[in-house]
């Protein structure tokens, strides 16, 4: 058994779209836009001056190398020019750090640091160019990773000077920048500027040399440029705000739509499912029992001189006194039955599973007991006539079971009966001229009282079976 009440939906306390949360709404809706997009703004906007920032220090890096290379040719082939036969390999080595190599060839004979590189493929044709030059040229040396530089002193010595990459390489400033030397057969094309490649933001740029091949330096930084950087905190407290407010937007939408489903389906008054609820309920319950073969119950329950509450008392009073019934009824029955108010002073219960009239008279008992137990406001008692009516005995349909059990309700207000047993009659064949004649005006009337000179309608109540 229920407490007073549990039938009762409990979204009852919820309230219709309010100007106030309406308002809530749209200050949430505004307010969390607002955020992400500046989040968002924000965030486009590290992210673009991050990248910017590793692009310029990738162009820087690969442009000053790209000079002190351009540099360093170019001592070098002034170191050549400047020399004669005199002249010591060792000290032009001196002019340059990492892998450097020199020799100066006379006609008495050659000079090296360490090793002759006159000897190698690459010195006759560079050897050639430079005298086709009129002065010293460079040539590359891809296999070795060096650059050879060719030529003739005034007093007709020719001086050689092989640089390795290490040589042509220099540290740079750039954070984070790797910059690497390349020597290369063939001069490849320059990037505009940096490019995307395997995560990283690459550029090269080359410097061709005269006697064949280039010089290619290439620098390289990576290019993920994370979420926000030191912003993290700052940015992460802005999105769960953003979030907090999308969230309660969202609540007051679902709360509005909770609302309105209630307000569809609930009497205001007494908070038990409405008539419109009740028939939908009540149909798919009726299509179940139909399926499994199981009995269901409907009864309507009508208050006695309700009428004159209203009048004497005032229907604000009416009203305390239908939500107190409301309540009581509620109580008086199991978690499985549906209470509904069918309209003004009636209420309609619907009873799954009963099949046996004595157990449809003991739940009418209950429900009348309890009702009429006590005062329901003040020192006011009510009592109820009940009609029932069963499935499929009395009806295939819920219209028929309505009728069926109204006209039984009708018959114990009239006899002074609390409840009586719908008779098995064919609703389909009893024409409406027969109904009024017994002085039954339908389940839709508003009736009086009926007069004591009324003949009954029906001739049995639920002790009878």
């Amino acid at each position: 058994m229920k407490a007073s009440g549990d039938r009762i939906l409990k979204t009852g306390s919820v309230r219709a779209d309010t100007p106030a949360m309406r308002l809530v709404r749209l200050v949430a809706l505004f307010g969390s836009v607002v955020l992400l997009v500046t989040v968002s703004v924000s965030l486009f906007d590290l992210r673009s001056e991050r990248r910017n920032q590793i692009d310029a220090s990738v162009v820087v890096a690969a442009e000053s190398t790209n000079q002190s290379v351009a540099a360093k040719i170019d001592r070098a082939i002034a170191l050549i020019d400047a020399a004669n036969m005199s002249t010591e390999p060792a000290a032009i080595a001196g002019s340059f750090d990492g892998s450097v190599s020199v020799c100066v060839v006379s006609a008495t004979g050659r000079a090296c640091t360490d090793r002759d590189v006159s000897a190698g493929p690459a010195f006759g044709e560079a050897a050639m160019q430079a005298g086709l030059a009129g002065g010293a040229v460079a040539a590359a040396q891809p296999d070795s990773q060096t650059v050879l530089l060719v030529g003739d002193t005034s007093d007709g010595a020719t001086v050689v000077i092989e640089l390795g990459a290490s040589a042509l390489s220099i540290g740079t400033a750039e954070p984070d920048v790797v910059v690497e030397v390349l020597i290369a057969e063939d001069q490849p094309v320059s990037a505009d500027g940096p490019e995307s490649m395997n995560g990283l933001r690459v550029m090269s740029t080359a410097t061709g040399l005269a006697a064949g091949g280039a010089i290619v330096v290439t620098a390289s930084a990576d290019g993920d440029v994370g979420l926000v950087g030191d912003g993290l905190a700052m940015y992460g407290l802005l999105f769960a705000l953003g979030t907090v407010l999308i969230a309660l937007a969202g609540w007051t939408v679902l709360v509005d739509r909770r609302s309105l489903e209630h307000r569809a389906s609930t009497d205001e008054l007494t908070g038990l499912v409405n008539r419109r609820e009740f028939e939908h309920r009540a149909e798919e319950e009726l299509d179940l029992a139909g399926r499994v073969g199981a009995g269901v119950c409907v009864m309507l329950i009508d208050l006695n001189s309700f009428k004159q509450i209203n009048d004497t008392l005032g229907h604000q009073f009416g009203d305390l006194v239908l939500t107190a019934c409301a309540e009581r009824l509620s109580a008086a029955v199991r978690d499985t039955d549906l209470v509904g108010r069918w309209g003004g002073d009636e209420f309609v219960i619907l009873l799954p599973g009963l099949q046996d009239a004595s157990a449809v008279r003991t739940s009418a008992e209950r429900i009348a007991g309890r009702l009429s137990a006590s005062p329901l406001v003040g020192d006011v008692t009510v009592t109820a006539s009940i009609g029932a009516a069963m499935y499929p005995r009395h009806g295939a349909t819920l219209d028929d079971l309505i009728r069926s059990a109204d006209v039984a309700m009708y018959g114990a207000k009239s006899t002074g009966v609390v409840h009586r047993m719908a008779d098995p009659i064919n609703l389909d064949t009893m024409s409406p001229l027969d109904v009024v004649s017994r002085n039954y005006a339908g389940p839709e009337r508003r009736r009086p009282a009926p007069s004591l000179d009324d003949p009954p309608v029906g001739d049995r109540d639920l002790s009878r079976g």
